[in-house]
């Protein structure tokens, strides 16, 4: 028995079996990203 996982999270082609349409990117909201920038840099 194996205890090892993997995930292959790259982007599939049609010629790989990949027919339905991928989502949009997920784009990180500017009030979080202010926030974050004024954490890291005081």
């Amino acid at each position: 028995m194996g205890t090892k996982l993997g995930f292959d999270a790259t982007r599939k082609l049609p010629g790989q079996g990949f027919r339905r349409p991928w989502p949009p990117l997920i784009q990180t909201d500017a009030a979080v990203k202010a926030k974050v920038e004024k954490l890291l840099n005081p």
